[in-house]
C-alpha cells in the first residue's frame, strides 16, 4: 500500500516517516519501508536497462523536490538523484537534469566534512565526481547556467570549465570528449537477455553500453547545427528569415527545417505529459521575420556577499593574529 499512502502525502493527508507503522506491540513498518525503497531500486535497474521513461515512471510517488525518506541516507539520497538525473538527461529534460544535479551537488559540498567516516565515504566522492561531468554535458546541450549556484559553479568550472568551452564547438574533438564524459559518468548498463551458450567465448557484456553511447552521440550529433543557430538568435532581436539564411548559408527551405529542428530539440515532454521548454533563447516567425524572445535570468547577489563576508572575516581573523604574534 505504499503508493497509496505517498499518494495520500501529496494530498496532505498523512505522512510517511522512517518509524511510521513502527511500535513496541509488535507493529512492523519493514514491508512499507522496503516497498518505499524498492520503487528506487526499480529506478536503478530500468536506468541499467535502458528504460528511463519506466524508470522515472517507477518514481513518481515519490516527491524528490522535497525532503522524505529517501533523504535519511546519504547513500540513497544521492543513488536516487543521480539516476533521476541521467534518466532526465537521456530523455532531453536538460533543465529538470540540471536543476536536481544543481540541488545534490550543493548539498554534498555543504555536509561531505560530516561523511568521512562513513564506509559510503568513497562512494559519495565518486558519485559527486559523476555528476559533475554529466551537469557539464547537460550544460554543454542546454547552457542554462542560470539554473546552477554560484557555489556548484564555481566548482564545475574548476573540474570541467576547459572541456566544456570544447564540448560546445561540435568538432571531432568534442565528440570525443562527450564519448569520455558519458563514458566515465553513465550506469553499468546491463543486457536483460540471457547469455548466448551456444557461443560461450563471445563476450556480449559492453553491449548495452555501446549502444546507450551510440544513441548518446548520435543525439549530440543533431545538436551541432543548433549552437550557429543559437549564437545568431542570441545577437538579433529580429531577423529576417532571407538574412539568416545568408548567414547560414543555406536555402530557406532548410533554414525553416533547421529553425523546425531547433524546436524540437529544445522541447521535451515532461513526466506529466506536459511540453516544457528546455531554451534560454526562444523564437516565433511571422511574416517571413524572426522575433527573439531571451528569458532573462533574476540576477542573485545573496550568496556572493555571503561568500565575500565569509572571506573577509577570515583575512580580519589572519590580520588580528599576525598582530597578537
Amino acid at each position: 500500500m505504499i503508493i497509496q499512502i505517498l499518494e495520500q502525502e501529496k494530498e496532505g493527508l498523512e505522512q510517511f516517516t522512517a518509524t511510521d507503522g513502527y511500535d513496541y506491540n509488535g507493529g512492523s513498518n519493514v514491508l512499507k519501508v522496503l516497498g518505499y525503497f524498492s520503487m528506487i531500486g526499480l529506478l536503478r535497474v530500468h536506468c541499467l536497462l535502458g528504460d528511463y521513461h519506466t524508470g522515472l515512471k517507477c518514481l513518481r510517488p515519490i516527491d524528490i523536490s522535497q525532503q522524505g525518506v529517501y533523504t535519511s541516507v546519504i547513500g540513497s539520497h544521492i543513488t536516487t538523484i543521480y539516476h533521476y538525473g541521467f534518466a532526465n538527461l537521456m530523455l532531453r529534460r536538460y533543465v529538470e537534469a540540471i536543476r536536481e544535479f544543481n540541488k545534490i551537488l550543493l548539498y554534498i559540498f555543504k555536509t561531505k566534512q560530516y561523511h568521512q567516516k562513513s564506509p559510503q565515504y568513497e562512494q559519495i566522492l565518486k558519485k559527486n565526481e559523476q555528476m559533475y561531468a554529466l551537469l557539464a554535458i547537460a550544460l554543454s546541450l542546454c547552457p542554462q547556467v542560470k539554473l546552477v549556484d554560484e557555489t556548484v559553479n564555481s566548482q564545475l568550472r574548476e573540474k570541467h570549465g576547459e572541456k566544456m568551452i570544447r564540448m560546445q564547438r561540435y568538432d571531432d574533438e568534442a565528440f570525443a570528449l562527450y564519448d569520455e564524459q558519458f563514458s566515465y559518468a553513465c550506469p553499468k548498463f546491463i543486457t536483460p537477455s540471457a547469455p548466448s551458450y551456444e557461443e560461450p567465448l563471445v563476450n556480449y557484456n559492453q553491449d548495452a553500453y555501446r549502444l546507450q553511447l551510440k544513441l548518446f552521440l548520435y543525439e549530440v550529433k543533431q545538436q551541432q547545427l543548433l549552437s550557429g543557430i543559437r549564437t545568431f538568435l542570441k545577437v538579433y532581436s529580429t531577423i529576417s528569415l532571407e538574412k539568416l539564411a545568408t548567414y547560414m548559408e543555406v536555402d530557406q527551405p532548410t533554414l525553416r527545417s533547421i529553425l523546425t529542428t531547433y524546436k524540437h530539440k529544445t522541447h521535451a515532454v515532461d513526466s506529466d505529459g506536459k511540453i516544457t521548454s528546455n531554451a534560454d533563447v526562444d523564437f516565433y516567425i511571422n511574416d517571413d521575420m524572426i522575433y527573439v524572445v531571451e528569458s532573462k535570468p533574476a540576477k542573485r547577489y545573496g550568496d556572493y556577499f555571503m561568500r565575500q563576508i565569509v572571506k573577509l572575516e577570515g583575512v580580519m581573523t589572519d590580520i588580528d593574529r599576525i598582530n597578537l604574534e
